[in-house]
């Protein structure tokens, strides 16, 4: 028997050692899980057809006005939304603690209040209270507003209940999008909000177009966190933005992992940006800090038009395991792929502004094309204020990749005292007496960002980020002979296919990210025909929202899905 020990513990180390393979490589979902949520049994019912006047807030009997039937919910209460439209004409408000709002199971229900809407004012189209806790929102689809979703509280109200603010909040598997400005809206004291699994995208219509815009400037974050502590933003999927999300004013213990973040004209992630002092707490934060002990992690960044992450005067921030791809790419090219930026907030010398201090940045994978003139890093120093300096000795780095595509990378530093200008990686290193263990190569990307280049083993996202879910839609294939020329002035998406495709197609069908299939064949209100051209069969989709799609062609040879983004 003990001879048959050694090829047990072989055997038992080899089925580990596969074990952690398959769990290295298994995808992390993001995006909204649909209507997964049980129905409790004695739920509040609210319908786009039901009455007010009669309303028992049954099944039989729902009301209409959602924040009539909030009115009625007492604590440990559920709001549940039969599908449909629902436009209030004001905010839908949550006054009580421990409430949750959330659509019917295998229904879909939309809160929406238009931004042309004179009446809209400054109001969001869906509202936390200050007063109230614990409270979530589920599996539901809020549009428009000032904000589409505020978290409030009383921090400039000026009175003796000034620290009050809505704090231990959910906000789940919820399609966000489409506001006036930034789309959630987390305001000081707004603790532990927890923000997961959702599809949040189009902030900041009011500027669309504008100068602002394009420059990446505009008032348009899908999050934006001012001195909002414990906050956690997981597994969403970002995307068609002025920022993806920052947390500034002095927020504490933010972690940022497993997000896609997919084309915004400014940033990907900033830890920190510009604050006026009157937002800080400057008792528990007397230097000003914008960010402090931040966590950002395997995220996903996708064409950004200024840094994929930025840290802006924060303390003992972590950035590890994400990957950023063709950062730096809009209209300035503003800033570097990785990027330490300075605070002027109000301006005055002598106090505020700090420098970033003591961040911990490895096992990243920061990627640029070679259209892009920007450096990889840059640790910016700025005359204002007395003078600024974006870090407070040098950052600690290791273990990252970096590539530019037919180029060697640059690295600056534009502090007087240690300036590098346009330097390369060695004299990089040198430079800051560290990034050990980092390498300039290209991590040969698969079809999910996942390096296959061995050098990178360990180094970008530990994990595919895959939209969720795709249930009853097939593995997406590319296929050359379909392709997406999208019209955004018009709000049109045309999908073309070519070849001997166009003389195959069975059929046509349009899922929505959560897999509920939305159109099928051909329906006259939202597909302008079947139209036949000289190089190809051509669909125009003008009445489609906006959003991501999945558009599935059977044809003679098998069905081939692709993802569109209609804007």
């Amino acid at each position: 028997m003990k001879k048959i020990y050694p090829f047990l513990v072989t055997i038992l180390l080899f089925a580990l050692s596969i074990h952690s393979v398959v769990a290295q490589i298994s995808p992390v979902y993001v995006g909204p899980r649909g209507s997964i949520h049980d129905d409790p049994t004695e739920g509040i019912y609210v319908s786009p057809d039901g009455n007010d006047a009669s309303a028992t807030g049954s099944i039989t009997l729902p009301y209409k006005s959602i924040n009539a039937a909030l009115g009625k919910a007492g604590a440990g209460g559920t709001v549940i939304l039969r599908g449909g439209i629902y436009r209030e004409g004001a905010a839908v408000r949550i006054r009580n603690s421990n409430i949750t709002i959330k659509s019917r199971k295998g229904e879909w229900a939309i809160i929406e209040l238009p931004i042309k809407n004179p009446d809209c004012g400054e109001s969001s189209t869906f509202t936390f209270d200050p007063e109230v806790s614990h409270c979530k929102l589920q599996s539901v689809e809020v549009i428009g507003g000032f904000y589409a979703v505020c978290l409030n509280s009383k921090w400039a109200w000026h009175g003796p209940d000034d620290e009050v603010a809505a704090s231990d909040i959910l906000i789940e598997d919820c399609k966000l999008h489409d506001s006036k400005y930034e789309v959630v809206k987390v305001k000081p004291n707004c603790n532990n909000v927890t923000i997961r699994y959702n599809e949040i995208y189009n902030s900041g219509r009011a500027e669309l177009g504008t100068d602002n815009w394009l420059n990446g400037d505009a008032h348009g974050e899908a999050i934006d966190n001012v001195n909002g502590h414990n906050m956690k933003v997981q597994n969403n999927y970002m995307h068609d933005l002025n920022i993806g999300l920052y947390a500034k004013g002095g927020a504490t213990d933010l972690l940022i992992e497993n997000n896609l973040i997919e084309n915004v004209l400014g940033a990907g992630i900033q830890l920190g940006f510009d604050t006026n002092l009157e937002w800080f707490d400057s008792s528990a934060n007397p230097d000003y800090y914008e960010n402090i002990r931040g966590v950002v992690c395997n995220n996903l960044i996708i064409n950004a038009g200024w840094e994929g992450i930025g840290l802006y005067a924060s303390k003992d921030a972590k950035v590890y395991n994400n990957t950023v791809v063709n950062a730096v790419n809009g209209r300035g090219q503003y800033h570097s792929a990785l990027y330490f930026g300075v605070v002027p907030q109000d301006g005055q010398i002598g106090y505020g502004h700090p420098a970033n201090l003591h961040s911990e940045i490895h096992h990243n994978i920061v990627c640029q094309s070679a259209t892009s003139n920007k450096p990889m890093i840059e640790i910016r120093y700025s005359l204002d204020c007395g003078g600024m300096s974006a870090y407070s000795g040098m950052p600690a780095m290791h273990d990252n990749c970096y590539y530019i595509t037919g180029k060697s990378a640059k690295f600056n530093d534009q502090r007087p005292g240690s300036k590098l200008d346009n330097a390369g990686f060695i004299a990089w290193k040198s430079h800051i007496s560290g990034d050990n263990g980092s390498i300039e190569a290209d991590p040969a990307f698969n079809a999910n960002y996942m390096p296959t280049n061995t050098q990178c083993t360990g180094m970008g996202i530990s994990y595919p980020l895959i939209l969720n879910p795709k249930v009853g839609i097939p593995m997406i294939h590319d296929n050359e002979n379909i392709q997406v020329y999208p019209n955004p002035t018009k709000g049109e998406l045309r999908i073309e296919i070519a070849g001997q495709a166009r003389n195959d197609v069975q059929s046509v069908e349009i899922f929505d990210i959560y897999g509920r299939k939305v159109y099928d064949k051909f329906p006259s209100n939202v597909l302008e025909g079947w139209q036949p051209q000289a190089d190809g069969v051509v669909i125009y989709l003008t009445v489609l929202p906006a959003g991501i799609y999945f558009l599935k062609i059977t044809t003679e040879q098998g069905g081939v899905t692709k993802k569109v983004v209609k804007q």
